[in-house]
């Protein structure tokens, strides 16, 4: 997978985050607990998929040398 792919990810996670932020939120103004934690699960896994997903890895940098390698 390239890192185009991360990047996507990684902005959808992004927005996730956004999403289960505004359900926290509202359930803590209006009285919904269930609503307020799943906000508060959407918001962690959200923020654990931008870290993994922004994390550089080593393969990532493999590929890039291989390109620059394979060159005349």
């Amino acid at each position: 997978m390239g890192s185009e792919f991360r990047v996507v990810i990684a902005s959808i996670a992004a927005f996730m985050t956004l999403a289960g932020a505004f359900a926290t939120i509202h359930g803590l103004l209006y009285d919904q607990t269930h609503v307020m934690k799943g906000g508060v699960v959407t918001v962690l896994f959200g923020i654990l998929f931008i870290v993994a997903m922004l994390t550089p890895w080593p393969s990532d940098d493999e590929g890039d040398r291989q390109d620059t390698h394979t060159k005349p």
